[in-house]
């Protein structure tokens, strides 16, 4: 069977997204491995990486609002942050379906296990409702983890270790290196999503959740007119989101990405839109799936481009101190302990942090 149709010109911002995270992961690959053996790399840092750093991105948020600075040590990282939290408050939660290379990684296997069954497999909601509460539950440890249990002074210290500045490597090592059970955990999630579309997105995403709250606050979301509509359901057979759309005026759910499978389906012109509050029939406020996209992605690029116009894209660490620091990162130095990374000396020496405590023992968690 045939999956829905999609917008091309969503289709087209996933796959060069994809391109683009591709190129961004050769390219740091090419960066860390022969400084892992004490030899300089040929290629540069891509600054792009730390757009896999989300929580650093959200600690280096709480700093601004603190301080007024940039984090000078992952600055993309907040330009990322920002970006996509931006897009998704002002059309819903469009990066999920936009240009998060995992959605659209999700959205694929999805549609091979429709090819595979012709039809979409949803829980029951006795399980999938609970279910759905494990990416809040997920986000809201990280907002305590942030927000609540380290001071304005422990997340500065924090995002200036000696952990934080080689948390891109830490975590690049974590997937080039992979453990069996992140290689179990990993397959699960994959034939979990052949069966059950955007299982990781649906369940246990914590930026999804977030980016669903900022969404339920957008002023862009799909509207139906219900004059139009002919109770054709062909908009809620088609939701990835499971969603009754046919019921539904404003589409204003925390599960809602933005996505428009539903304004593609819709047999009626103008039935379904992307629209701002209170405007119904006028064309000229509707946002057809181009624009829809094209605001969502100006968003998101305007703010990657001011970051980059001020200055504030790449890393202040010289490439010398990168060059002495991974080789060396297996040691206690790089690990962080309950959310307090170690600190060291003027000479390298590890020192226990200040609000570490003393009983405490190095976790060595990779990633961010």
């Amino acid at each position: 069977m045939r999956p829905p149709e999609v917008s091309k010109y969503r289709r087209i911002a996933q796959l060069v997204m994809l391109a683009v995270v591709v190129v961004i992961g050769i390219q740091f690959t090419l960066w860390v491995e022969p400084q892992l053996g004490g030899a300089w790399p040929r290629v540069g840092r891509p600054a792009g990486v730390e757009g896999f750093l989300p929580i650093d991105g959200m600690m280096a948020f709480r700093h601004l609002l603190h301080t007024g600075a940039i984090d000078a040590i992952h600055p993309a990282a907040l330009a990322v942050f920002l970006g996509i939290c931006l897009m998704s408050a002002i059309v819903a939660k469009s990066f999920c379906s936009h240009l998060c290379p995992i959605g659209f990684l999700s959205e694929m296997l999805g549609r091979i296990g429709y090819r595979l069954t012709g039809k979409r497999h949803t829980p029951p909601k006795w399980i999938d409702i609970p279910l759905r509460s494990l990416k809040y539950l997920v986000l809201g440890f990280f907002v305590w983890a942030v927000w609540f249990s380290l001071s304005p002074g422990g997340v500065d210290a924090f995002l200036h270790s000696p952990y934080a500045k080689l948390v891109d490597v830490k975590m690049w090592l974590f997937f080039a290196h992979p453990s069996r059970l992140t290689i179990a955990v990993l397959g699960v999630l994959v034939v979990a999503s052949v069966f059950v579309r955007d299982f990781w997105c649906r369940y246990l995403c914590p930026y999804g959740a977030l980016l669903g709250m900022l969404g339920r606050l957008a002023p862009f979301k799909v509207t139906r007119d219900p004059e139009l509509c002919t109770d054709c359901h062909a908009c809620t057979r088609v939701c990835p989101a499971r969603l009754p759309v046919h019921r539904m005026t404003r589409v204003a759910s925390f599960e809602c990405t933005s996505c428009q499978d539903c304004v593609m389906a819709c047999p009626v012109e103008g039935c379904l839109t992307v629209r701002a509050p209170l405007v119904r029939t006028s064309k000229r406020w509707w946002l057809r799936p181009a624009i829809a996209t094209a605001l969502a992605l100006g968003v998101y690029l305007a703010v990657l481009g001011l970051f980059r116009l001020t200055g504030h894209w790449k890393t202040e660490i010289p490439a010398a101190e990168y060059h002495r620091r991974i080789p060396a990162i297996s040691s206690p130095l790089y690990t962080h302990v309950g959310g307090v990374a170690m600190a060291e000396e003027s000479d390298g020496t590890p020192v226990r942090a200040a609000n570490q405590p003393a009983n405490a023992r190095p976790s060595g968690l990779a990633g961010d």
